[in-house]
């Protein structure tokens, strides 16, 4: 049984540490969400992070999907962490747009990434209430499934060692 308690804790552990495991700066939030199905077209990126940034080799960039840039953005110093990458961006069609970034911490590691949303539609839908309309579908965070993975093979795991130690007995 105490081997069943500590893989337990480790999985708890594991996943509660799992996003600083790096101690790089990581995204912790972005408008428009990554994976969003946006009814509306945004008319700026932000992206925010864990970790302040050096403005001086962080910056981001927006594409269509013929890989035309639609827009660019770069560290927001008003922030005072300075930890926001904010630009203006210009859509004209539907489709999937897609946002690189390069980011450099305080610590000087270049960080490459990329996330993309998409847009439905390049006119606000009317909402036959008088409402304003949802400007997104959301997605699940890009994180999940990893979770939902771990988790699963930690289960699995738990239950091949419950079986073996129920057959020693």
């Amino acid at each position: 049984m105490r081997p069943m308690r500590a893989m337990a804790a480790a999985a708890v552990l594991l996943a509660a540490s799992a996003s600083t495991v790096t101690g790089h700066a990581e995204i912790v939030s972005s408008s428009p969400p990554a994976g969003a199905n946006l009814l509306v077209p945004p008319t700026e990126v932000v992206i925010t992070f864990d970790d302040e940034l050096d403005p001086d080799a962080s910056s981001f960039t927006v594409s269509d999907s013929h890989g035309v840039e639609v827009g660019s953005g770069e560290v927001d110093l008003t922030v005072a962490d300075r930890n926001v990458l904010q630009g203006a961006v210009t859509i004209g069609d539907p489709g999937v747009y897609t946002v690189t970034y390069t980011i450099a911490g305080i610590d000087g590691h270049e960080i490459e990434g990329t996330f993309s949303f998409g847009v439905l539609a390049t006119d606000p839908i009317p909402d036959p209430t008088g409402d304003e309309p949802d400007t997104a579908i959301r997605s699940p965070s890009p994180a999940a499934p990893a979770l939902i993975v771990l988790g699963a093979l930690l289960l699995v795991f738990a239950g091949v060692s419950a079986a073996r130690a129920a057959a020693v007995r």
